[in-house]
């Protein structure tokens, strides 16, 4: 299901929560915040046979020590959206590199 998704599938869930969960970490509330198209990242000659690789930026609501972790993903229904379950996530913390150092930065990339 993850290589079908596109960056269209997340800007109906700008703003809103997802939860994340990977053992051993307790579960982590996620507030979508942006949404990047990477056309640089995509394999030359394949631009108009797969999808534009991005990254959805997403921030911690509370505190947390989780770092990089692979598990599952539950986004909110949004639009005309269903609630969906996606499974074998990774996301990476990121630095606030420039944001409020209060809160704990994330990615969730696609190729």
């Amino acid at each position: 299901m993850l290589d079908t998704l596109s960056s269209e599938d997340f800007t109906p869930l700008l703003g809103q929560c997802c939860r994340f969960r990977a053992a051993p970490w307790p579960e982590v509330e996620l507030q979508v915040q942006s949404i990047r198209q990477k056309p640089l990242s995509q394999v030359p000659g394949r631009e108009g046979s797969e999808r534009t690789p991005f990254v959805v930026e997403l921030v911690a609501t509370a505190a947390t020590e989780l770092v990089d972790a692979v598990g599952q993903l539950q986004l909110p229904a949004a639009g005309e959206l269903p609630a969906r379950t996606l499974d074998n996530v990774w996301i990476s913390r990121t630095g606030a590199m420039g944001r409020d150092r209060r809160y704990c930065y994330f990615q969730l990339p696609f190729n």
